[in-house]
């Protein structure tokens, strides 16, 4: 276990930002396995801690998208989130251990089937009206909110499926959106969680590991073709989860 919280939250941001500058997303994933491992958290107090990095990664990864972010859809997205983050934190608080586990562990599952099946990044999307993409979209901040207090993963895998299959958005759209909702609302359940206690250098160590690490990563991925980073990232976030699941799956049994 690492005693040196400083060194601890520069080792969870510099694998968030790995996974964030290779994939645009991720950072939640792989920092609730670190925690455990090397933090000694458990399940719940990991979940918890693992929205600051999503918090920092969803940012950083929005600010580089912002122009595909269609705003009164995210603006539906944030408010319903919010909410039920704000409503489902002492529902988290109650709940015994193993349903946390369950619960982020059956996310895991249906990412690895939305990133292999769900998502289509070449979906062009529909020219639905407004009136629909917002009626939509209050689901799927509800399904957002639900999750990334109850799990730490922050929703984006759920919320992105729905975005292009439901809303009918473009992938990048709906990317965009997901991670100015997840940006704005993470910090609520980390809140009500009562886990933003950080302290200035470990903020800065976290936030510098992502922003150093993800910047160094998209440089590289510049020299690989596109073909080629579509299924390196595909593989990159089903071994990340893989190992979430079993690290968390190991207090569970």
């Amino acid at each position: 276990m690492i005693v040196d919280p400083i060194l601890l939250w520069s080792i969870v941001g510099g694998a968030s930002g790995f996974i964030l500058g290779l994939a645009g997303t991720g950072g939640g994933v792989i920092s609730i396995p670190i925690l455990m491992a090397f933090g000694g958290y458990n399940i719940k107090e990991a979940s918890g801690y693992g929205l600051l990095a999503l918090t920092t990664g969803a940012a950083l990864s929005w600010f580089v998208q912002r122009k595909n972010t269609i705003y009164p859809v995210s603006g539906v997205l944030i408010i319903f989130a919010g909410v039920i983050a704000f409503i489902t934190a002492p529902l988290k608080a109650l709940s015994p251990h193993w349903v946390v586990n369950i619960l982020l562990n059956l996310t895991c599952i249906f990412s690895i089937y939305s990133l292999w099946v769900l998502r289509k990044p070449e979906d062009p999307g529909e020219g639905r009206p407004l009136t629909f993409r917002l009626k939509t979209a209050t689901i799927g901040g509800m399904i957002t909110g639900f999750l990334s207090t109850m799990t730490g993963l922050g929703g984006g895998v759920i919320i992105i499926p729905w975005l292009t299959g439901i809303t009918r958005l473009r992938f990048e759209q709906a990317m965009a959106c997901s991670l100015l909702t997840i940006a704005i609302t993470a910090p609520i359940s980390a809140w009500r969680q009562g886990r933003i206690d950080l302290t200035l250098e470990e903020w800065f160590a976290l936030g510098g590991g992502i922003l150093v690490t993800s910047l160094l990563v998209r440089k590289l991925v510049t020299f690989i073709l596109p073909l080629h980073m579509i299924l390196i990232r595909k593989l990159t976030l089903t071994g990340v989860i893989l190992i979430s699941m079993m690290r968390t799956l190991a207090d569970l049994f």
